[in-house]
This record gives C-alpha cells, structure tokens and sequence, in this order.
C-alpha cells in the first residue's frame, strides 16, 4: 500500500489544550463515525465552524472550551452529546481535522478494565523523558516532518531531534522493565499508565510485553488505550511471530467504541492482523464491525482512511494488488461496494 505508514505518520497528533495563533490553519475536513441512522447534514451545518475556517477559531480560548462548544450544539441538533470530538494535525495538505463521534446506531457502548488502585508512579525523570518527546514529536508534525521507521517493532522518527528523544525512552525502557509493567498494571494515575503503555512499546519484545499492552488496550482511560494499541500495532507490522499473540477481538469491539482514537489505532492493528487474511478474522469483522469500517472508509484523508479500506478489501476477497491499487486510486466507493458482491 502506497506510503501508507508515511501517511499515518503525520496523522497522528491531537491538538494542545492551549491553542494559540501559531497553531492556526486551515480546517482541511469534518467527518464522523459511529452515525449510523442520524442527520449528518444538520449536524454539520450546526457545528461552530466550518471547513475551509482558519482553525482554531479566533475567539476559542482552548480545545477543551471549543469541544465543550461542539459538546453543546451536537446535543441540540440530534438531543444527544457526541461520544467525542477530537482535532487532529494535520492532513495531507498540513490542514486540521475534527472527527466527531455521534452515539447512533454503529455506536456502541463498551466495558473497559476496572480503574487500577495502587500509588504507583515513574520518578520526575521518566516523565521528563515523554514530555521531551511529545514535544519534538509534535514540532516534527506541525512542520510535516512526521516520517518513521517501524522496522525494528517500535516507532523511530526520521526527525532527527524527535528520534533521539525516541531512543532515549527505549534506553529507560531497557532498563526498567518490571517498573513500567508494574505501573501500567496498577497506577491509579492514568497519565503515568499512558506513559507506561508507551514506553513498554521500546521494551524487551516478548510475549509478556504483549500480553501487558493487549490488557491495557482496554484500559478504563483513552490515552492509555491509544499508547497502548499505537505499540502493539508498530510491533505487530514488523514482528509477525508476535502478533500472532495478539487475540483480535478486544480491537474489533474498539471499532465500535465513542474515541476517534480507538478507531484509528484498532484500524491500524487490525490491517496488520488481517495481513495474513484468516478467515475466521474476516468473518468477524464483517458481523461486528462492517458499519464502522465502512464509516472510516469514507473519511477524506486517507491516511486516516486508508486501514479501514485494506481491511474491507481483504473481507471482498480482493486481490492486495487490485485492493492497493484501488486505494491510491481513491476509489473508496468501489472497495466498498464488492462488499455484496460475496
């Protein structure tokens, strides 16, 4: 597929909490997922902003303030709030996006871990370290410098500053494995879990690694769930002896789930997962989640979209020719459409 881990790459970041007017871009998309039988057009037109908008909004004080905002409108127009409202850096065109989660039909509600209890936390120097490298990461995407390399089962960017703020998390790692196990196990602070999730992913690769990142890939918290899933996902395109340890289940429910975040890291781990095109994998997905695959889909940015349609192309039966093919083509409607045809 096309560039395809390029592509993701420079998708990933959410927006800071403080915005300020360097952030401001263009609005590039809004899309939706988890809408199935709501009035997506009044929704849309509703929405505090608009696409082609420089974004964030002049008057918005925060991100927190503008979801509160979206939050407020979306429950007037279908009398409900939305599951979630992300904004993402960047598209391709280095413009933002909003995803909006609405509670309809291809939503479902889902059970998570119950919430660890333990006072368990990293020293200063730990969170240092993920500070570091949120920071250079995020530079890197703003700019469009968001490349990387996953060959080696953890994410190295081509960013020199942002990959050696990588490579120091992995040396930690290295050295304080049972820590990190123990605390994204049974932190009672979920930003220490998250960071836990994160830095296990540069960890010795074993089955215990696995087991501990499929555990917390359902923990109660989204930030967690995301580092956690984001591993398992780099392990698993590069590692295929080890993501045959990875039951799939837990991520087909995730497609399904109110976080923008969920879909895009389970997409990303199942396109691995179905690489090999089990069957039992495929029917799964097409009883469980079909809706919320077609959704994705139909997202404009592919790097975003893309995962969804490999994974829709490999339950058509398509050839990976033909399906790559038609993915850099743009030709969502026709993957979608073999769908009947089986």
């Amino acid at each position: 597929m096309k560039s395809m881990r390029t592509e993701i790459a420079v998708l990933l970041a959410v927006a800071p909490t403080v915005m300020s007017a360097i952030d401001r871009k263009p609005l590039g998309e809004i899309d939706f997922f988890g809408y199935r039988g709501l009035d997506l057009a009044a929704v849309r037109s509703a929405l505090p902003f608009h696409e082609g908008d420089l974004f964030p909004p002049a008057k918005a004080k925060s991100s927190e303030s503008l979801k509160r905002q979206v939050h407020q409108t979306v429950e007037q127009v279908i009398g409900r709030p939305p599951t979630d409202v992300s904004f993402v850096c960047c598209d391709s065109k280095q413009n933002w996006i909003v995803y909006i989660g609405l509670p309809g039909e291809s939503y479902e509600p889902l059970t998570f871990n119950p919430a660890p209890t333990r006072a368990l936390r990293f020293p200063k120097a730990a969170l240092a370290l993920r500070e570091e490298m949120d920071k250079a990461w995020m530079n890197a995407m703003m700019n469009g410098h968001a490349t990387e390399d996953d060959s080696e089962g953890y994410a190295l960017s081509n960013d020199p500053k942002a990959r050696r703020a990588q490579l120091s998390i992995r040396e930690y790692a290295l050295r304080n494995e049972p820590l990190i196990l123990q605390v994204l196990a049974s932190s009672s602070d979920a930003r220490h879990r998250a960071l836990a999730a994160q830095m296990l992913g540069y960890a010795r690769q074993s089955g215990e690694q696995v087991d501990a990142l499929v555990r917390a890939s359902l923990d109660r918290d989204q930030n967690v769930r995301n580092d956690a899933v984001r591993a398992l996902e780099v392990l698993a395109g590069a590692k295929p002896d080890l993501a045959k340890r990875i039951k799939p289940e837990p991520f087909v429910r995730l497609l399904r789930s109110g976080a923008w975040s969920d879909h895009n890291k389970a997409s990303l781990l199942l396109l691995a997962l179905t690489k090999s095109r089990d069957p039992k994998l495929l029917m799964l997905l097409r009883s469980d989640a079909l809706d919320s695959l077609v959704e994705m889909a139909r997202w404009r940015s592919a790097g975003h979209a893309d995962a969804a349609l490999a994974i829709l192309g490999r339950i058509a039966g398509l050839s990976e020719d033909s399906l790559n093919q038609l993915i850099e083509d743009g030709q969502a409607d026709t993957i979608i459409s073999q769908l009947n045809r089986q």
